[in-house]
């Protein structure tokens, strides 16, 4: 599926940010089943990710809720 989405990716289909904003959210999810702060997940994924603490709050906000 994911060999699926980064064809999509290359011929313009689908988002390269929409992918990303996605994976964001798998990882806070799991950090969060696992007992990690909300800060301190979104702080563990801002540098993973090379993005701001508040631009990883952001998206999980927006599409978790």
């Amino acid at each position: 599926m994911e060999k699926e989405i980064k064809e999509l990716e290359k011929l313009g289909v689908v988002d390269p940010s929409w992918s990303r904003n996605i994976k964001i959210v798998e990882r806070y999810t799991l950090m969060r089943q696992e007992g990690i702060g909300v800060y301190e997940c979104y702080e563990l994924i801002a540098e993973e990710e090379r993005l701001s603490a508040s631009s990883i709050k952001k998206i999980v906000t927006k599409l978790i809720g």
